[in-house]
């Protein structure tokens, strides 16, 4: 039966009612792996510290959600609902998540480890990857432009397979633009 809750702080699992409605609601602490996340509608809601690990995500609405401290293994956030998409990532351990072909111009990506995660066919334009781990992301016919990667680490993408005119990335990061043409670079 689905309910509606509005500015409450959830800290034990049991609290949780699956398919219901949260809006300025904070979650604290909570393991989320055994729990069915699908058809659930969160609004300005915070997770903190949260362990929401291969959770289904099916219809689910993330609409100015903000994770901070999180565990997000395995997420397939295209399987959210996409209207109103907003998620700020900040300290977040994502490894192998999926934004597969998402709009993800209302997101943020702070400090996060990313490794693994797809972003095929993304749109991505004009947000923050500052300071994330981007160890085997993979960017394909992705649009990156006006993409922040100001300190990212192990940033690798094809610039022919993707849109990226205006980025913003530090000269040391230029290799992992070349990688494919095996160059000598000498430092």
């Amino acid at each position: 039966m689905r309910q509606d809750f509005y500015d409450i702080e959830v800290t034990t699992i049991e609290d949780f009612q699956e398919k219901s409605s949260y809006e300025a609601c904070r979650f604290i602490g909570l393991d989320f792996t055994a729990v069915k996340l699908a058809q659930s509608k969160f609004l300005d809601c915070t997770f903190e510290e949260c362990n929401l690990s291969n959770c289904s995500l099916v219809d689910t609405v993330l609409n100015g959600v903000s994770f901070h401290n999180c565990k997000l293994l395995g997420l397939h956030f295209e399987y959210a609902n996409s209207f109103g998409f907003a998620c700020h990532f900040d300290n977040c351990f994502m490894k192998h998540a999926s934004f597969y072909q998402m709009n993800l111009q209302n997101c943020v990506f702070l400090n996060c480890d990313l490794e693994g995660v797809e972003f095929t066919e993304a749109k991505a334009k004009g947000i923050s990857f500052y300071g994330s781990n981007l160890l085997d992301v993979v960017f394909d016919r992705t649009d990156l432009r006006a993409v922040n990667f100001i300190e990212t680490k192990n940033l690798q993408l094809e610039p022919q397979n993707n849109q990226i005119e205006k980025a913003k990335i530090h000269a040391a990061q230029l290799e992992g633009l070349l990688l494919k043409y095996q160059l000598d670079i000498l430092h």
